[in-house]
C-alpha cells in the first residue's frame, strides 16, 4: 500500500471520514501516547524520536535504497550483497570479462521499481505471520519482528539483501528481546532453512536497527484500551463474550495495518484505536465517539 494510501486507510477506520477531522485528530495524538494503555514510555522512546516518518521523509528513503541498489547494480553487474561473520557487507564481484582488451559488460537483469520493492516486502511480512502462527507465538512477536523488518528495509534494497532471510532474522531477534526464546536451529529446521543464515545475517540486522530492539507495537495498545473502556462501561457478565470478539477483530485489524507502511507513520496508540473503531463497528457494542471524548476531558483537566 503507498503511504499515502496507508494513512487514508487509518484515517478511515477511525472516522469514517466525516466532519470534524482535525478536532479528532487532535484527540488521536493526545491519545495515541495515553498512559492509560501503559505506553507512557513511548512519549522518551527511541520509537518516536527516530521511527516515526512523514509520508514524504518515507518515501525519499525507499528511493534512496532503490537508487543506491540500481548504481550497483550498474557497476557491478550484480545487486545481492555478501554478508560476512562480522556483520560487515561485501560487494559483489563485477561481473564484466573482457576481450581483446575491451570490457565486455553482459546484458543486466532488469532493477525493481520502488512499487515492486514494495509488493515484495509485503509479500514477506505476511510471511512473518504465517511462520509466527505456525509456531504458536504471541502477537507481540509478530509485531516486533514486522516492525524490525520495516526499519531494516529503510536502509537498504530488497535487491541487496534477500528478504526471506532478512524475515528470519528479525523473527529471531524478536524472540529474543520478547523473551521467548527460540534457537535459530529450531527456527530454521521448523521451517526448512539453514539457521546459519538466520545467525550470519543477525549483526547486520541489529546494526540497521542502529541496536533500537524496544518497539511499541500496536496490539498491546488495543488490550489497554479495551481494559479501560470496560471500566467505563461495565458490561455485565453476558456481555463478555461480546468484549472478547471486539478486541479479537481489532486485533486482526492490527495485523493488516501491519502491511501497510502506517506503523512507521503513527504512534502505536492511533493504529490501536482505529483497529478498536472498526472493530466496533463490526461489533456495534459502545458508543465509540462517547469513550473517545470522556477521555480526552480526563486528559485536558488531569495536571500531568
Amino acid at each position: 500500500m503507498e503511504v499515502s494510501s496507508a494513512k487514508g486507510c487509518v484515517q478511515h477506520y477511525m472516522w469514517g471520514y466525516r466532519g470534524g477531522i482535525r478536532t479528532k485528530d487532535r484527540i488521536l495524538r493526545r491519545l495515541g501516547s495515553s498512559r492509560l494503555v501503559s505506553m507512557a514510555d513511548f512519549q522518551t522512546s527511541t520509537h518516536r524520536a527516530k521511527w516515526i516518518f512523514t509520508p514524504r521523509d518515507l518515501m525519499e528513503k525507499y528511493q534512496a535504497t532503490n537508487q543506491r541498489a540500481i548504481k550497483i547494480l550498474e557497476q557491478y553487474g550484480a545487486t545481492r550483497l555478501e554478508v560476512n561473520v562480522d556483520g560487515s557487507v561485501s560487494y559483489p564481484e563485477p561481473q564484466f570479462g573482457t576481450k581483446d582488451g575491451a570490457t565486455q559488460r553482459p546484458s543486466l537483469p532488469k532493477p525493481l521499481n520502488t512499487e515492486e520493492e514494495q509488493l515484495m516486502r509485503v509479500f514477506y511480512e505476511q510471511k512473518i505471520q504465517e511462520v509466527c502462527a505456525a509456531f504458536g507465538f504471541p502477537h507481540k512477536i509478530q509485531g516486533t519482528a514486522i516492525i524490525y523488518f520495516k526499519r531494516f528495509y529503510l536502509q537498504w534494497s530488497v535487491m541487496e539483501h534477500h528478504p526471506k532471510h532478512i524475515m528470519l532474522t528479525c523473527i529471531y531477534a524478536s524472540c529474543k528481546i520478547e523473551e521467548n526464546h527460540v534457537s535459530a536451529e529450531e527456527l530454521g529446521k521448523g521451517i526448512q532453512q539453514d539457521h546459519q543464515m538466520i545467525l550470519n545475517n543477525e549483526i547486520v540486522v541489529l546494526q540497521s536497527l542502529g541496536f533500537d530492539l524496544i518497539v511499541y507495537a500496536p496490539y498491546r495498545s488495543v488490550e489497554g484500551f479495551v481494559d479501560n473502556m470496560m471500566e467505563f462501561f461495565q458490561p455485565t457478565n453476558g456481555e463478555l463474550q461480546k468484549w472478547k470478539d471486539l478486541r479479537e477483530t481489532a486485533n486482526l485489524e492490527v495485523d493488516k495495518t501491519m502491511l501497510t507502511d502506517a506503523p512507521l507513520l503513527f504512534p502505536p496508540g492511533q493504529l490501536a484505536l482505529a483497529a478498536l473503531r472498526r472493530s466496533n463497528e463490526v461489533h456495534k457494542i459502545v458508543d465509540f465517539e462517547r469513550y473517545l471524548e470522556s477521555i480526552f476531558s480526563r486528559q485536558r483537566s488531569s495536571p500531568h
